[in-house]
């Protein structure tokens, strides 16, 4: 959700607030989480349940995503990979276990929705990048009773969202609420995070709620365990190590 954070502080240019927000998403190296993930559907709910390592990458701007389903039990042991970097097409790896095969997934959007949820597969990658924004500070906003910032996104370059807009906390610089919008103009989604958290000096948010513009759909996604800057080797985001044990 990085790519649609940015904050004010006092009176500083949205330069100044874009530069801020870059130095607090430095302080996250790496993630090792347990998420469920609810998929809520005209009253029905769907329920998967996955490992997730991030791994952001220094040189590149961008990040290596790992997910490893453990629930449904159909799918227990399903792998995904996802290697996202500034100003290219995401790369995306299946691990499927019954064949012991890997395969890349040939042609597929990074803006599909993943798992049939309200999260695409950018999303879970880390999202756009700042620097890929052109920023522009609408004014304050409040949000959960609390005074916040709110900043305007437009992509420099095409991509699956035309504007986007982040609702940032005052006191501590984390985003609370994110709107996505169409070329158009119009809504897609919204998502509000909460249970933030501090672990090892990252604020992080333990609960996402992705609210649809269409009607009666929904996805909750929330961290049940979640720890960060363990040091995940490098060799462990690329496909020949999919269907092995991700090493600290």
């Amino acid at each position: 959700m990085t790519a649609i954070a940015a904050i004010l502080l006092f009176q500083l240019s949205a330069g100044a607030v874009v530069a801020r927000v870059k130095e607090n998403d430095t302080k996250l190296e790496d993630l090792d989480a347990v998420v469920r993930l609810e998929i809520r559907e005209a009253g029905k709910v769907r329920t998967r349940v996955f490992d997730l390592f991030l791994l952001r990458e220094e040189k590149t701007f961008g990040y290596r995503a790992r997910i490893r389903l453990r629930e449904p039990e159909e799918m227990l042991g399903t792998e995904f990979l996802i290697h996202a970097e500034r100003g290219k097409r995401n790369r995306e790896w299946a691990y499927f276990p019954d064949l012991d095969l890997v395969r890349e997934i040939a042609g597929k959007n990074e803006d599909d929705p993943f798992l049939g949820s309200d999260i695409t597969y950018a999303d879970l990658a880390g999202g756009a990048h700042l620097d890929d924004l052109r920023h522009r500070l609408v004014g304050d906003a409040e949000f959960g009773g609390e005074p916040a910032y709110l900043l305007e996104g437009v992509p420099k370059h095409r991509v699956a969202y035309g504007k986007l807009r982040g609702y940032v906390r005052k006191k501590d610089f984390v985003v609370v609420k994110a709107e996505f919008f169409d070329h158009e103009g119009g809504l897609l989604k919204e998502a509000l995070l909460s249970d933030v958290r501090e672990l090892g000096g990252v604020l992080l948010a333990h609960r996402i709620e992705v609210r649809s513009a269409e009607p009666n759909r929904s996805t909750l996604m929330v961290f049940e365990v979640a720890k960060v800057n363990l040091g995940l080797a490098p060799s462990a985001f690329i496909p020949e190590a999919l269907g092995t044990t991700v090493p600290n």
